[in-house]
């Protein structure tokens, strides 16, 4: 479909049929739950240069949400910290001769109840090694985890980040409301995520779907509160009519 991929997400449709809601939702992965995840709490230390390890809560400016995914070919997790704007990841500099430390990991084993995210030390010069266990058996989900330096040179520079009873809850997909019928036809509403492209389809069987509106979600201060509205005059002449929304990457 449009030569991309499409999120497994809830979708809504509405069917203008007698004024009648109809609400139809697609298969779902029961485990892991993938998806964008907003941070509600937690902790976040680094450790252990000159004074100690230092503490800081979670949520902060760069550590607001984390994405969850998985490699459609490789079947492998992945999970990437991500700051308040959804635009950047999150990541420290640590002593050289070691370059900055991002907080994106990858080679997740998907377990049941959990998902595992764990590398032991690599090749000099950096020693780069990292565990986390994320939990996908309730919601919220809860993140714990570490990722430093095996080996580190200056004794005043922080080498271990950790994360600790880090909770998160999905953000929601896209969302229809149907905002108003006139005689000009079916008024919109469509949810997203800022940034985000997309696309609003419709259909009279359920079968074929006919794109209809193709739009970029505008940035805004709350970064998954973005909405644009749309008029279907072609429901005018329509007994019955379906209605999708869906992100594409």
């Amino acid at each position: 479909m449009f030569g991309k991929k499409y999120n497994d997400t809830m979708i809504r449709l509405w069917a203008l049929s007698g004024l009648a809601l109809c609400i139809l939702s697609v298969d779902v992965q029961s485990q892991p739950a993938t998806g964008l995840y907003q941070i509600v709490s937690g902790t976040y230390t680094t450790c252990c240069g000159i004074g100690g390890p230092l503490k800081s809560a979670l949520p902060t400016i760069d550590q607001a949400f984390f994405r969850l995914s998985i490699d459609p070919q490789s079947n492998l997790p992945r999970m990437t910290f991500l700051d308040q704007q959804l635009q950047t990841n999150f990541s420290v500099t640590v002593c050289p001769p070691n370059g900055p430390i991002n907080f994106d990991f990858g080679y997740g084993l998907i377990l049941s109840d959990s998902v595992l995210f764990h590398v032991d030390p690599g090749p000099p010069p950096f020693h780069l090694f990292w565990s986390y266990t994320v939990s996908n058996s309730a919601s919220p989900l809860r993140i714990d985890g570490m990722v430093g330096i095996a080996q580190g040179v200056c004794a005043d520079v922080p080498n271990q980040f950790s994360h600790s009873n880090v909770l998160a809850v999905l953000v929601p997909q896209p969302r229809l409301t149907a905002t108003e019928i006139s005689s000009n036809g079916l008024s919109l509403m469509i949810q997203g995520q800022a940034g985000q492209t997309n696309v609003l389809e419709a259909s009279t069987d359920l079968f074929t779907w006919t794109p209809l509106s193709t739009n970029v979600m505008p940035s805004t201060d709350c970064p998954i509160c973005p909405f644009i509205s749309f008029q279907d005059t072609a429901a005018t002449n329509m007994d019955r009519r379906f209605y999708r929304s869906v992100e594409i990457h």
